[in-house]
């Protein structure tokens, strides 16, 4: 199972949009994926002592067993002053280092501008590599514009789909390799 997890709380955003787009491709593919709406289901404050020992049902000891269970994960955000989302950002100071060991990650930024957005991928790439990830080589950096019928749309789901090829490719990829003397 893939996780989606989704750094936007607006109900209608083209981040929301564009992770959908990338689930529906992921379920094609005949994998499973799970969306993680940040601001539904990750809404209050967290205190620091949850980080260390979180009490069972917290939302942090929620969100680390839901991030367990995954095979790997979309992180989708949209773009704030060139940067990823507090939102996002605020779950994923929630993992422990090893949260995403071994495990594939696609990144989707939306907004901003294709430069903003691709900033945010690469600022999100650094946080994977701190939480043991392999973030997968291809991201997607959209804005609204893309999802206008036609050529837009059309590159846009061109880069969804080489984005989840290699997000289920690398998903099947041996977690650690031979040590060689």
């Amino acid at each position: 199972m893939i996780l989606g997890l989704l750094g936007s709380a607006a109900k209608d955003s083209v981040t929301r949009e564009v992770l959908l787009r990338a689930g529906e491709r992921i379920a094609r593919a005949g994998h499973g994926f799970e969306l993680v709406d940040l601001a539904v289901e990750f809404p209050e404050p967290h205190a620091l002592a949850d980080y260390e020992d979180p009490p069972p049902g917290s939302q942090t000891a929620l969100l680390r067993a839901r991030v367990a269970r995954a095979d790997g994960a979309v992180l989708a955000t949209p773009v704030y002053h060139g940067s990823y989302s507090a939102l996002l950002k605020n779950a994923l100071d929630h993992l422990r280092g090893d949260a995403l060991a071994g495990r594939p990650v696609g990144l989707i930024a939306a907004g901003g501008g294709p430069r903003g957005a691709g900033t945010a991928c690469d600022q999100l790439r650094t946080v994977v590599r701190a939480l043991s990830g392999w973030a997968a080589p291809t991201h997607v950096a959209t804005t609204a514009s893309d999802l206008l019928p036609g050529e837009p749309l059309d590159f846009l789901d061109r880069r969804l789909d080489v984005l989840v090829g290699e997000l289920l490719s690398f998903r099947s990829a041996p977690a650690s390799f031979p040590v060689l003397s």
